[in-house]
């Protein structure tokens, strides 16, 4: 029997009722080729890459995300004035001294005097200078000469917070400023310095405060002591010497420590 190798073929192939299992196949692997594709293609990315696309895209704009600048401080008042500048305050001045004084007898009985800053001297102009520009003018070996130094003293409470200007007794210092001022027990111990004149004389005087008014006194010291000078300083030792050290004598810096 001849057969025809058509005729052999099923006849469900034919059948358009049942599927073609082998088409469908063949369709559903293109389909997944085509699938896989589109996620390899850019800006899709296989799942894999896509937390790493992720961070990159994220990336840029955490950098063009603002930093905060500066901020205003916050304002402030004033709590408690600490030093209030009265009609008898000093003024500016410069090359003053300013001591600390301890208290007079006990507090709550009759002539007691509380502790006190003490302010004397100072300069508040050079000669032939406004308070604009200029420069300092020789006199005689002390290379400048201060004519706004004064002799002044002011007395500044330290328990009713007040300046007052006070006029000791006895023979003033004259007029000077960067002299030396030290503290002995309730006196105020002033030595050299630089006035009108010039360099101020070597002599030492002693301001006494143990009384309502205080008192000037001229001290003669006996020896050699350490000379005319300013810009010196001047400790008490042991609450018996009086040691000057350094300052300037006009002609050079010094650096010698003498009682």
């Amino acid at each position: 029997m001849d057969v025809d190798s058509s005729s052999m073929v099923p006849e469900t192939d034919h059948d358009p009722a049942v599927p073609n299992h082998s088409t469908t196949s063949s369709q559903a692997a293109v389909e997944g080729e085509q699938h896989l594709v589109e996620q390899s293609q850019p800006g899709t990315g296989s799942p894999a890459q896509q937390p790493q696309q992720a961070v990159a895209a994220a990336a840029p704009q955490a950098q063009q995300t603002p930093v905060a600048g500066p901020r205003h401080a916050p304002t402030y008042s004033v709590v408690n004035a600490i030093l209030e500048k009265k009609e008898d305050g000093p003024g500016p001045r410069c090359g003053h001294t300013l001591t600390a004084v301890a208290a007079v007898g006990e507090e709550g009985t009759p002539g007691y005097i509380g502790p006190e800053l003490i302010l004397f001297g100072g300069a508040t102009a050079l000669e032939g200078n406004s308070a604009a520009s200029g420069t300092p003018s020789s006199a005689g070996s002390a290379g400048i000469r201060l004519a706004g130094a004064t002799a002044d003293v002011h007395c500044y409470d330290v328990l009713t917070n007040k300046w007052s200007r006070i006029t000791p007794f006895g023979e003033p210092p004259t007029p000077r400023a960067a002299h030396v001022a030290t503290a002995v027990e309730t006196m105020v111990v002033i030595q050299g310095g630089i006035g009108p004149a010039g360099l101020s004389a070597e002599d030492l005087h002693v301001l006494d405060l143990t009384q309502q008014r205080p008192r000037w006194h001229r001290v003669v010291v006996q020896g050699p002591g350490p000379g005319p000078r300013y810009g010196h300083v001047m400790a008490l030792v042991g609450q018996r010497y009086l040691m000057a050290i350094g300052g300037n004598d006009g002609k050079r810096p010094l650096a010698d420590v003498g009682p």
